[in-house]
């Protein structure tokens, strides 16, 4: 039986309780209605994982900044694909972040069905931890809440990350915000890639 990379992933403590109170803090802006369907597929299939993903917007970093849509800072798009191919064969291209930068996706619309996200990551260079934030956006303006901290050492080659629980499941039923997600390298030393980001829809999956 295939078996998850074990990447030593470490979930933020404190967002637990940061994630739990995301229905009221995003109270003020959210919206009635579920989000749009997504064309999905099985990515991670290899590893043991049959549920269903759709991309995040631009996240299989093919073609140039601006066609994606991400802000960069410290990172740029660089050549050399996560080497399992997921998102197709012809793909060349992953996300470098380097020490100090940060690579924050365009917002897209969250609902309660989207459990968790995926991607790929291998560290470039050692020195310092690879962390995942949420940017979710309110009335009052953007949040930014911790989801996850990739530990420095753990992932030295392209590998699946473990699921990382995003937390939205605490919304209301058909309740939807506006959200992005943030990847960045505080320590001056290290350096990561990233390719192939997936979210998981929940209403898409074997889990229905």
């Amino acid at each position: 039986m295939s078996t998850f990379v074990r990447s030593r992933l470490r979930v933020v403590a404190r967002r637990v309780m940061a994630l739990a109170c995301l229905g009221l803090f995003a109270a003020p802006g959210v919206a009635f209605a579920s989000c749009p369907a997504q064309a999905v597929s099985t990515p991670f299939s290899h590893w043991g994982d049959a549920n269903r993903y759709f991309p995040l917007p631009g996240g299989s970093f093919e073609g140039s900044a601006g066609q994606l849509g991400w802000t960069l800072s410290g990172a740029s798009l660089t050549s050399g694909n996560e080497r399992f191919f997921v998102s197709g064969s012809g793909d060349g291209q992953s996300l470098s972040i380097a020490g100090g930068g940060s690579a924050t996706s365009p917002f897209f619309c969250v609902d309660n069905t989207m459990r968790s996200l995926r991607f790929f990551a291998q560290q470039a260079a050692a020195g310092g931890d690879l962390r995942v934030q949420a940017l979710v956006q309110t009335r009052g303006g953007v949040r930014a809440v911790p989801l996850a901290d990739l530990a420095d050492g753990s992932m030295p080659f392209w590998a699946p990350t473990q699921p990382i629980t995003d937390g939205a499941a605490a919304l209301a039923h058909r309740r939807s915000l506006r959200a992005a997600l943030r990847f960045s390298v505080p320590a001056s030393a290290a350096s990561w890639q990233i390719d192939d980001v997936y979210v998981d829809p929940w209403r898409s999956g074997r889990e229905q």
